[in-house]
């Protein structure tokens, strides 16, 4: 697998419930456009339950839609894939989201 796919930030943590968006940049990009996110559940698409709003390009930076950690999602892991025409080329990034339950330590 090649490591240049994963963005540079660490994996990230979310908390069931929890509700945040995310943001990619695209290092060294001049133009970003048709921005797309999609979630995945254990090698399932996820996006329509855990996703909502609409992915946005604003310079060398794509702003995610909006993942909400669904109940009893604890102890698994989303996967986001972030694609993006970049400079002319479909370039696409992902990252990995660790659901962790109110109680968790």
């Amino acid at each position: 697998m090649s490591d240049d796919i994963w963005v540079v930030e660490k994996d990230q943590v979310m908390v069931e419930g929890e509700a945040l968006t995310f943001s990619v940049q695209f290092i060294g990009a001049t133009t970003v456009a048709s921005p797309d996110t999609k979630c995945y559940k254990n090698g399932t698409d996820y996006s329509s339950t855990a996703l909502s709003g609409s992915s946005s390009a604003s310079g060398d930076t794509v702003t995610c839609e909006t993942v909400t950690a669904q109940a009893n999602d604890a102890g698994t892991v989303y996967v986001m894939v972030v694609s993006a025409t970049v400079d002319g080329n479909t370039e696409i990034r992902k990252f990995l989201i660790r659901i962790v339950g109110p109680e968790d330590e």
